[in-house]
């Protein structure tokens, strides 16, 4: 048999969040794979014909079969390696966990994108990293011209993000707070959760380390924070850190120190995301028999490192929200209470209101309406 047909392929380039985001997951549960770097034109062919967009990672199986998104590639693996679950069993943690999740993927990264491209120390780097990636074939100089188009479409991407102008400093201000945070945190214990990743790990480390790590103009950032790096490389391959009993903290305890990290999560991103939700409710009020949702669905106000500006409203979030909901919703009322005395602790109450109308499904690489 071909040694390669019994390996999982993982497609994606390193200057990528969620690519790496996966990778350490697959370093970590010792899944057999292989990375690959695909070209600008395997992109726009070979894995836009596979998944409909020439999007990163995807992920090839053994048989064949081809996998796109972070999350959902995590969530099919999950069941098929069973062993070292990222996923915490119980109640506190597992709802910790896909919080942690839901901020690493869908806030995080505007951190990501800022720092990247305004950061005038990562220009040539990051043009460079691109071009290489893009077209490994041509020259350097053809390389940097590939480079420099992909950032002009990048800063043309990132208003919608809502992260020009004055709102900035907000995500400075976001972003210095949050390494502060992770730093005391990781003086603690060597994971979000304990001693063993969990999906929230792997989701902050995606934006930490491919952007805000490796780019030359935010890694200054890091210099005092230096048990956060040591995190970094742990997770750039966390099976090798581990011992066979490593597990989450026991009682189902989530770490004080993970306290102003929450709290931030539900004074700034959750407001975005209940803003979100009440836009969604309202198109599906005025389109009943719609099948699937618009990916931007409005604009809506939102807050970043205390100072407020205007963004889009992308409606995959509703996914990766549901994943959080759908554990809460399902406790009895008895396992909500410790639940919900937490919640209180974070300032999140709020999430106990929250209704979904209609469940985000995907199917054949797109989000459909359940």
């Amino acid at each position: 048999m071909n040694h390669l047909n019994t390996i999982f392929t993982l497609n994606g380039w390193i200057v990528s969040p969620y690519t790496q985001k996966t990778l350490s997951y697959l370093r970590f549960k010792g899944i057999p794979h292989r990375e690959k770097a695909p070209s600008a034109l395997e992109l726009i062919g070979k894995v836009k014909k596979n998944v409909g967009r020439p999007v990163m990672p995807t992920m090839v199986t053994p048989e064949g079969e081809w996998w796109q998104d972070s999350s959902e590639i995590i969530d099919k693996l999950e069941l098929q390696f069973r062993e070292k679950p990222v996923v915490p069993p119980t109640p506190k943690q597992k709802l910790a966990a896909y919080l942690l999740e839901l901020h690493g993927d869908e806030w995080l990264i505007l951190s990501a994108l800022h720092y990247r491209w305004t950061e005038p120390k990562s220009d040539q780097f990051i043009v460079s990293e691109f071009g290489r990636l893009a077209a490994p074939w041509l020259p350097k100089f053809i390389n940097r011209l590939i480079g420099a188009r992909i950032k002009k479409m990048m800063m043309q991407y990132m208003p919608r993000f809502g992260i020009n102008g004055s709102a900035g400093q907000g995500v400075r201000n976001y972003t210095t707070q949050l390494i502060e945070n992770l730093e005391l945190h990781f003086q603690q214990h060597p994971y979000l959760l304990g001693n063993r990743p969990c999906v929230g790990d792997f989701a902050i480390f995606g934006s930490m380390y491919a952007h805000l790590y490796r780019d030359p103009g935010s890694k200054p950032l890091f210099d005092n924070a230096p048990n956060l790096v040591l995190w970094i490389n742990r997770m750039l391959d966390p099976g090798q850190h581990l011992i066979q009993t490593s597990t989450f903290l026991e009682n189902d305890q989530i770490p004080e120190t993970l306290t102003p990290i929450f709290k931030v999560f539900f004074a700034e991103q959750f407001p975005y995301i209940q803003q979100l939700m009440q836009s969604i409710d309202q198109y599906l009020q005025a389109n009943p028999t719609a099948n699937r949702l618009p990916r931007v669905i409005g604009e809506s106000s939102f807050t970043i490192g205390n100072i407020a500006s205007k963004r889009q409203q992308f409606t995959f979030s509703q996914w990766k929200l549901q994943r959080a909901l759908e554990g809460y919703q399902s406790l009895s009322d008895t396992d909500k209470a410790p639940v919900d005395a937490w919640l209180r602790l974070v300032n999140g109450e709020g999430f106990k209101q929250m209704n979904i109308k209609r469940q985000v499904i995907r199917r054949d690489f797109k989000e459909v309406l359940a």
